[in-house]
């Protein structure tokens, strides 16, 4: 049996690990378009220098030779002949038995003004993105981030401690997803009263939010390049390199002209499986979620209904986000914001905010910042959905010793009165 993985992110890893831990003979090739492995989560830190090359890997740099993995590096895959079974790539191709298709998403460029033709404007989300950006910043004296989600804000982080001048423009939604502004940071994350606790860090470290408003149009020189983006109160602000980071869409360009049903990304069923027979995807390419601990469960069920192991997708996985900027750590967990029936707790003083909601007895999202000891019970609670209805102390002070027991060989074990909801 022969099974290909075309992508090698978090998706295409956990696949291949899987598939080599279920047999240990099967020929097994990953195709990539990098030719290094990187985790998308440390490219922030590679670009503000905190790591280097080396140093943005998730594997060890035996992977491939101690799994007997083929590794096609470098490699760009043009399309796929499922009736023929096999990969079509630059000047060759490459057969298939079982295939995954694990590309991942690729930055949206908003279609304002010169934004997708401009010589200046970058996504932020390869490694070669990032590689080109530190070369053009060298010299920059003004640049603009587009997005003020938490990659945006990642990477207005990496550039402040570059000493570089940093403005952030927040789309209008009505040019992505949703029709008005969210005059917040990091929405998807946290709270604003979380967000705003950042947003006065990052102000007093020089950088300009433009939070408010919305980029009209912009302004070019004869070189192609964007000088000037234009916002609707009519606010001019000079640039000479612009980031964007203001959302992704799954990398499915090159099956356009194949079988595979596409909706926004490639369409599969529970089991991971795409309309062609013996193909699978998994991770950010199904737009099922761009969460890393997502993608590596989707790989690992889709490895296992590859070798004929019946594993229905079920993400339960538990929405985290932990970020540390200019010494101020928070964990956020769950909902960040309550719905109409829900119960609110809050705690603030002048370093501390933390925020819980209850939902039907149980706990439904947790914001901790400032403090976050002990942060992992309430992704424990929130993600097995346990009842506290019959709780005799303060939410605020439960720990895993509510739920758990020392059993006679010192493991942790459930306490068999704790109740789960369905």
């Amino acid at each position: 049996m022969k099974h290909v993985i075309i992508g090698s992110g978090a998706a295409g890893i956990a696949a291949a690990k899987t598939l080599r831990s279920i047999n240990k003979t099967d020929e097994i090739a990953v195709i990539s378009f990098d030719d290094v492995l990187y985790s998308r989560c440390m490219l922030h830190k590679y670009f503000g220098n905190e790591r280097d090359i080396n140093h943005l890997s998730f594997v060890s740099d035996d992977f491939f030779f101690t799994h007997n993995i083929t590794w096609h590096k470098g490699v760009c895959v043009n399309g796929i002949d499922t009736k023929n079974k096999c990969i079509l790539m630059q000047n060759t191709t490459l057969s298939y038995d079982k295939l995954l298709i694990a590309t991942g998403s690729d930055t949206v460029i908003p279609d304002v003004g010169a934004l997708r033709t401009a010589t200046n404007v970058y996504g932020f989300r390869h490694l070669t993105d990032v590689n080109l950006i530190r070369e053009k910043i060298a010299c920059a004296e003004n640049i603009l981030v587009i997005g003020a989600g938490l990659v945006g804000i990642d990477v207005t982080y990496a550039l402040l401690k570059l000493h570089k001048a940093v403005t952030v423009v927040k789309l209008n939604r009505a040019t992505t997803t949703t029709d008005e502004i969210n005059p917040q940071i990091m929405s998807l994350n946290m709270d604003s009263t979380a967000a705003l606790a950042y947003q006065k860090l990052f102000e007093q470290n020089g950088c300009n939010f433009r939070l408010d408003s919305t980029i009209t149009h912009t302004l070019s020189n004869e070189k192609g390049a964007i000088t000037h983006v234009v916002l609707e109160t009519g606010e001019k602000l000079a640039c000479d390199v612009i980031i964007v980071a203001a959302g992704v869409r799954p990398s499915v360009k090159f099956l356009e002209r194949s079988d595979i049903e596409l909706e926004r990304g490639v369409k599969v069923n529970q089991y991971l499986e795409t309309s062609c027979e013996n193909i699978y995807a998994a991770g950010s390419v199904t737009a099922l979620g761009d969460i890393w601990q997502s993608a590596v469960r989707q790989g690992e069920a889709a490895a296992k209904n590859m070798c004929g192991i019946k594993t229905p997708f079920t993400d339960t996985f538990t929405a985290k986000t932990a970020v540390n900027f200019f010494d101020l750590s928070t964990v956020s967990v769950g909902m960040i914001n309550p719905e109409n029936d829900d119960t609110v707790l809050t705690r603030k003083d002048s370093n501390v905010y933390q925020k819980i909601i209850l939902r039907n007895n149980t706990i439904a999202g947790v914001i901790m910042q400032g403090d976050i000891a002990h942060s992992g019970i309430w992704q424990y609670l929130i993600k097995n959905k346990v009842n506290l209805s019959n709780l005799k102390k303060s939410v605020w002070d439960l720990s895993f010793a509510d739920f758990y027991d020392i059993d006679e060989t010192g493991q942790y074990k459930y306490k068999q009165s704790n109740n789960k909801t369905n």
